[in-house]
């Protein structure tokens, strides 16, 4: 969130935007340059949570039965890695998609904040329903945005993660991220945002 505030409504606040819509680059490199760095943000938190529970599980002697760490070692193989990766991809960038028309839009770093702290809330409420017991991954959740990636998760941690329901995933997860870059195109493409 703040990465996608700061690289907006902080140029626009600073003066700076100006400066970098007059060089010879196009829009939607500038775009595709600061969406790059709020999901990069994303993906690194996400990284550090997953690096954080392999350290504290591995060196900090936590886990005190042979058997879970077994289960554990048996989860956190490189094609789990792989997979949760490729599902919280699309959904970073569709999170980002979402916060730059704001930042855009907003003329202030509180204004924003102020509209995309309610907004994050939002989007991760669908996320508790992936928690509630008797929620399952099927057809029709698996088409549910942010549920069908928390789902899809609890499948792959489990093992029992079918392709279709994967491919379901992963393919609405990025036709959504594809929306939310074109809408964020546009709102940035649009000069009385920028400079507003």
């Amino acid at each position: 969130m703040y990465p996608a505030i700061d690289l907006f409504t902080g140029e626009k606040e600073r003066g700076t935007i100006e400066t970098l819509l007059t060089t010879p680059v196009s829009r939607w490199q500038i775009l595709v340059g600061k969406m790059m760095v709020v999901v990069t943000s994303g993906m690194l938190a996400a990284s550090c949570a997953l690096l954080g529970l392999f350290v504290s599980i591995e060196f900090l002697d936590i886990v005190h039965n042979k058997e879970i760490l077994d289960i554990v070692h048996g989860i956190l193989t490189p094609s789990f890695i792989i997979a949760m990766f490729s599902l919280l991809f699309p959904l970073v960038v569709f999170f980002a998609g979402a916060m730059i028309p704001i930042a855009v839009y907003a003329k202030s770093f509180k204004e924003a904040q102020s509209i995309i702290t309610p907004l994050n809330f939002v989007m991760v409420l669908p996320a508790m329903i992936g928690f509630f017991p008797g929620i399952e991954l099927n057809a029709m959740t698996a088409a549910i945005p942010v549920v069908n990636i928390v789902l899809s998760t609890k499948e792959l941690i489990s093992g029992t993660l079918s392709v279709g329901y994967y491919c379901i995933s992963l393919g609405i997860m990025l036709l959504l991220a594809t929306l939310s870059v074109i809408v964020s195109y546009r709102q940035f493409g649009n000069e009385a945002r920028i400079l507003n």
